[in-house]
């Protein structure tokens, strides 16, 4: 009776360790996931406005392709019904998402186009990323700036 007293708690305890490691594996593959997505994100934004901007120098139809471009690829970091707010002027915008985590909007791209003479373009890109055991208060994940010149 011992024997399978003492199996059962041998095996109780390398089970919790055994998943503990799963679980973690699928954390740190979800946020990595959520890491290259954000990244992807700012590179299709920062292309669909070059492109944009080559057509036309008109800002309004240049952050409109900008926030075209965020709703389609939203759904890379679960969003894909969200919508998108756009602030901002003078060549410098923010577009939010109106789903919020932890009272921020979840989502946020700055778009910078007010050098469009030289065609300077930056686009960076803010997720907040929250976890099921790691980053439950929520971690920010962000782009870095995608920059593009344009070419004529």
């Amino acid at each position: 009776m011992k024997l399978k007293a003492q199996n059962v708690i041998e095996f109780s305890f390398v089970f919790i360790v055994i998943m503990s490691i799963f679980l973690a594996i699928i954390e740190l593959t979800l946020y990595w996931r959520a890491q290259f997505s954000v990244t992807n994100i700012a590179n299709e934004i920062i292309a669909n406005v070059q492109i944009k901007a080559q057509n036309t120098k008109v800002e309004s139809e240049i952050i409109s392709a900008a926030q075209q471009a965020l709703k389609k690829s939203a759904g890379l970091v679960n969003l894909s019904d969200t919508n998108f707010i756009l602030s901002g002027s003078n060549g410098n915008y923010s577009i939010k998402s109106s789903f919020t985590k932890l009272g921020a909007p979840a989502l946020i791209a700055l778009v910078n186009i007010d050098n469009l003479d030289t065609g300077d373009i930056s686009v960076g890109v803010v997720y907040t990323y929250t976890g099921i055991f790691l980053y439950r208060e929520g971690k920010a994940i962000s782009s870095g700036s995608a920059q593009g010149i344009q070419k004529y």
